[in-house]
């Protein structure tokens, strides 16, 4: 019996793309705002980094002093510090849209409406334990895949819950990475034949979304130059709208197993109180 008690199932890896797959309606809609809000803040981002580099730019232009001046020399680097910045801020937008896609998929599960004040703007996870934790996955992940792919895929599979665990429990760097690996010991098996079946059901989407696109293709093809928008603007619409499902789905599939992972260490385990850097979760 104590063998029994200390050890957690396994997941069911058709029942959670079953779920996923039935949760996909109610997130199409939060998932797309996130992204349209996140697309808006990136641009907007873009248009006021301009102002201040092109301000200083014209400022160094008339005042320059010779092309071997520190001045010009200064002009000649704000082309590249203008796109470092840019990098770091687009880096920015694009953690800050992954966190909320794991916290509206955690609220479609729940079965309540994302509130998105609440989903965008909580202060946590800080984001430079946050960019470093994607650092340190993205490095273990390309050094381990060019050791012979096994050794990348397993550091993936192990790790796989570092980024929720972060993100739900406001764990550090550390306490992410043994989070996931206390989650994921038991279940390395399950975790790698979820991820070959969500690989395969999107490919499969995709060749959903690419034939009504093929369709209208030969209807353009067949009607000539003058082919009616009433027939090939549907299924264009259905091609975009299986893409953008098959974009939202990892998120879902990624809080349902890491709340499934959690449910069945914390029924065998005694929990313990997770490694923080004091921020509250």
């Amino acid at each position: 019996m104590a063998d029994t008690a200390s050890s957690p199932g396994r997941l069911e890896v058709f029942g959670i793309l079953r779920e996923g797959l039935s949760l996909l309606p109610r997130a199409i809609g939060p998932f797309f705002i996130a992204d349209v809000l996140g697309v808006g803040l990136m641009s907007n981002l873009v248009h006021l980094l301009d102002l201040p580099f092109t301000s200083l730019s014209k400022v160094l232009d008339v005042g320059g002093l010779g092309a071997s001046s520190p001045v010009a020399k200064v002009a000649e680097a704000l082309p590249l510090a203008r796109n470092i910045v840019g990098w770091v801020l687009q880096a920015f937008v694009v953690l800050w849209l992954l966190v909320a896609h794991y916290r509206i998929a955690a609220e479609v599960r729940t079965g309540l409406q994302p509130e998105f004040p609440e989903v965008f703007f909580r202060h946590y996870p800080p984001l430079l334990p946050l960019a470093s934790l994607v650092l340190v996955l993205g490095l273990g992940t390309s050094m381990g895949l060019s050791a012979l792919v096994v050794p990348g895929v397993v550091f993936l599979l192990v790790f796989s819950q570092a980024l929720p665990a972060m993100i739900f429990e406001g764990t550090n760097v550390r306490g992410s990475l043994f989070a996931s690996w206390r989650l994921t010991s038991s279940n390395l098996l399950s975790l790698l034949s979820l991820t070959l079946s969500l690989l395969l059901l999107a490919f499969v989407l995709l060749l959903l979304a690419f034939v009504p696109s093929f369709l209208s293709y030969l209807v353009a093809k067949a009607v000539g130059p003058g082919a009616s928008l009433v027939i090939v603007l549907p299924t264009v619409t259905v091609a975009i709208v299986l893409l953008f499902a098959v974009s939202c789905l990892p998120a879902l599939v990624a809080v349902i197993v890491y709340q499934n992972l959690r449910a069945q260490v914390a029924g065998a385990i005694p929990a313990e109180q997770p490694e923080t850097d004091g921020v509250p979760a």
